[in-house]
């Protein structure tokens, strides 16, 4: 499984690779902002070799070295008004619920959040399976 984490802060991005890990996942894309993890998914696209999951973060900068905004509400619309097949995981430390995407993750250190990402990741596995 080939997957795209967009994520500012190094240190969730590394627990989020523990969890991707855990669950079989060794190949994982880093972006840190909007434009590099919009461009990333456009190239995969392009390529005809699309990412089999996207985990974005809500708030990140815009570009680099940008200030911190709500790039992960962007990416998630764009993803749906491009209508791409990927799914997409928000993993936010802020508890939000976006009815149109493959699932929620709320992050945060005093509660079991790595068992909410298995549980999709093992999810999207499972699907996979079966579609193959």
């Amino acid at each position: 499984m080939k997957v795209l984490n967009i994520e500012d802060d190094a240190f969730k991005h590394n627990d989020i690779c523990k969890v991707l890990t855990s669950c079989g996942v060794n190949t994982v894309y880093w972006e840190k902002n909007y434009e590099d993890g919009w461009k990333a998914i456009k190239n995969a696209e392009d390529a005809e070799k699309p990412y089999d999951l996207i985990i974005t973060d809500m708030y990140y900068p815009g570009e680099a070295g940008g200030r911190e905004e709500a790039s992960g509400e962007l990416i998630i619309q764009k993803v749906i008004d491009q209508e791409l097949k990927v799914p997409v995981i928000l993993c936010s430390s802020v508890n939000l619920r976006f009815s149109e995407i493959f699932g929620c993750v709320y992050y945060n250190r005093i509660r079991n959040w790595e068992d909410d990402l298995k549980l999709l990741i093992n999810k999207l596995a499972y699907q996979n399976r079966r579609r193959n």
